[in-house]
This record gives structure tokens, sequence and C-alpha cells, in this order.
């Protein structure tokens, strides 16, 4: 029994280890301790060596004397009345409510003076507003008058400030392998301060049950070198939508305004509406569905077709009545309204 608990204890440890230091998911390395990606990462390793160093000796002292009162005082089959009583230790007893109570205490310390220096204010920090809703994020940078949905591009090196809130129901905003989560909570703004310190692609996720497509509730931010960051913001402000020539874009853009611009904003097309993702840069976008699929065939089809199939609770809904051409010409025009000269697609683009 002793054996087994031992085995289980030692198991719950290196299960949380691991989970922190690091796993796979679609491909994705999850590192919330890659001390080379943020700040935030390296206050939350420096946070949790000290948590396991004492986590290890409280282990080792506690498991130490349970293994030594249970060989010491085992029954030996010998016994021939009580063994001699006793009441307490009084310096025991008090040894071990002050030496938890400093650890707590050294624990509180380091962890307000980490919450303190990550929550100064950054000279010159980027702001950008995420918004949840259900099920998908959008972004809008105020000091450029960008908007973009599903993936949030920032430079590298560039302190930001994420203010985050939501459209509709409690979400949470978790960017795994950068910065700890947020409550995204209607009403309410609640900032997140971060300067990411590593160029690639960095996994996202909902932290907080909103739904029946909360896990797919899925974004991607893509930190790129700083003149890279301002090719894009200088392209998507000067961005208008290209008047199709060619036979399938104009049938596109045509299917498009009767099937999907009541929704969806494509600048210089349609406006749409601020609770469905906008759809302006599609083309430069990597992933389709709120980071569920490449941007490519056959998923964008799928997607186009039967949103809520592939995505339940996905308030798009299904387009029974498009035929397999329709829905190729339509995604043939949202892959045409693209930014010039810029790829997001990383050839050796490191996936976090």
């Amino acid at each position: 029994m002793l054996q087994r608990s031992v085995g289980l204890i030692i198991t719950l440890i290196l299960g949380m280890a691991l989970a922190a230091t690091g796993g796979q998911a679609g491909g994705h390395s999850l590192d919330i301790l890659d001390s080379k990606a943020s700040a935030y990462n390296q206050e939350v390793g420096h946070l949790l060596r000290w948590v396991l160093g004492f986590a290890a000796v409280v282990f080792v002292v506690v498991t130490g004397a349970m293994t030594y009162i249970t060989l010491k005082f085992r029954r030996t089959g010998k016994e021939t009345g009580e063994p001699a009583q006793f009441h307490g230790n009084d310096r025991l007893e008090v040894m071990w409510t002050i030496i938890p109570t400093i650890i707590v205490f050294i624990i509180f310390g380091l962890t307000a003076n980490s919450m303190f220096k990550l929550d100064k204010p950054s000279p010159g920090a980027m702001t950008v507003d995420v918004k949840g809703w259900r099920y998908f994020w959008d972004y809008n940078y105020p000091e450029y008058g960008i908007r973009n949905s599903g993936e949030l591009i920032v430079p590298v090196g560039k302190p930001l400030i994420l203010n985050v809130t939501s459209g509709d129901v409690i979400h949470s905003y978790r960017i795994t392998s950068m910065v700890g989560t947020q409550d995204a909570i209607p009403g309410l703004i609640n900032h997140i301060r971060v300067t990411p310190e590593k160029v690639g692609d960095y996994y996202g996720q909902c932290a907080e049950l909103c739904g029946p497509s909360h896990a797919n509730m899925r974004f991607r931010v893509k930190v790129v070198p700083q003149e890279v960051f301002d090719k894009f913001i200088a392209e998507a402000k000067a961005y208008q939508a290209p008047i199709p020539t060619d036979p399938t874009l104009v049938k596109g853009e045509i299917l498009f305004k009767a099937n999907c611009a009541a929704c969806h904003a494509i600048k210089g097309v349609s406006q749409g509406a601020p609770n469905y993702p906008d759809l302006t840069f599609f083309g430069s976008r990597t992933t389709v569905g709120s980071g569920m699929w490449e941007n490519k065939s056959p998923y964008l089809e799928n997607w186009i077709k039967n949103s809520p199939g592939v995505k339940p609770g996905s308030l798009m809904p299904a387009f029974p009545q498009l035929s397999d051409s329709d829905v190729k010409t339509i995604a043939a025009y949202l892959l045409s309204h693209k930014l010039e000269g810029l790829d997001f697609n990383f050839p050796n683009s490191q996936k976090y």
C-alpha cells in the first residue's frame, strides 16, 4: 500500500513537471517555460523552480518520515502487549507549523515580486484590442485603424498591451507558450502585458468553457521581424479590395455578396457585422475555422459548405443550396484577397 501511494505521488509530480515544461499539440511545441519567448516565461520558470524545490524537500521529508515510522513500528508478531503510550511532541508540532508557514511566505513574496515586475507599464507599448466571440478572436489595432480576425500579427521585441474582452459570454485568452491566461468578460477590459522575444508561430486557445466548440476556439500569434510587421501595417492600411476581372472571381464576388456579405466584412466590398470574422486579408491568413485547419483546399471548401457540421455551435449557417462548383468559386474569391509581398507561412518558422 505504501509503495503504491509513493509511486502515485511520484507519477503526479513527474506528470505536472512534464506538463509545465513541454508537450505536443497539433504539431506545436507547447512550452510555458521557454525563457526565450518572453519575460513572463522567465518569471514563471523562476517561480516554478522555487516551488518545485520546496515541494521536493517536503516530499522527501514527509515520505522519509512515513517510511521510517512504518518500518520501525511495524508489527513483528513478537509483541506481548501494547507499546508504551505517549501524547504528542510540542517541539515537533511547533516546527511543522512554523516551517510550512515560512515556506508559504517565501513563495508569497516571490510571487508578489514577479507580479509587480510583470505589471509595470512598458514605455512605447503597442496596444491591440482583443475581443472574443463564439468561437473566434477578433483583433483591432487602434493606432493603425486595422482589424484582423483569427490571427494576431505582432513585431518581435515590441512591448504589447492586449486589451482583452468578450462580445457574448465569458472566454479566456491564452497564448500557450508566451504568456499566461486572462479572462475575456463582456463589459470588462482586462490587460495582458508581454514582450514577444522570439520570432515564430504561437498557438493560442480559449481557456474558459464557453460552449460546444470551446475546444475549437483557437488562434495563432505570428511574431515577425519588425520590417515584416511594418510592411504588414503599410499594406493593410492601404488595402482596397481589387475589382475582379477573372470570370471565376467575378462570379465569386457575386456569390459572396449574396451569401456572405451580410455577416463578413471585406474592405471595399462589404461592411459585415462585428460579431463575425473580418475577411479583408483572408488570402494572407494561414488558418481557417479559427485556427483549426490550414487555409487551403479541401478545408476551406468544407468550412464554407457546412460550418456547423465541422465545428459544432458555429453561428455560420450551412449552405446546402450552393453547388460544389459555387463553393470552390467563393473559396477562390476569398483567397484572392491578400496583402502583396507578405507570406506568413514561413518555411522554417518555429511553432510554439
